[in-house]
């Protein structure tokens, strides 16, 4: 190969690692993307949130069993 040619070769090599270096700034300085919309509560409505009779059986198997573990309590110290 001639110099000339060698020398081509080289110029292009590096315009070309030039442009692919310095375009790697340009996409990392893009804005980010927009939040979401703001939304409502995601089910706010009753019956998606089915937690009342949930928590009165809850309540309830609770109270018993406190009831049933002071009954035992008293069973026991009454035995000894």
């Amino acid at each position: 190969m001639t110099k000339m040619k060698l020398n081509k070769y080289i110029f292009l090599f590096f315009v070309i690692l030039l442009v692919a270096v310095s375009s790697q700034p340009c996409f990392a300085q893009l804005p980010p993307p927009p939040p979401p919309p703001p939304t409502g509560p995601p089910c706010w409505p009753p019956p998606c949130i089915p937690v009342n009779s949930g928590l009165i059986y809850a309540l309830g198997a609770a109270l018993l069993f406190g009831v049933y573990a002071i009954y035992k309590s008293v069973k026991s110290r009454k035995a000894a």
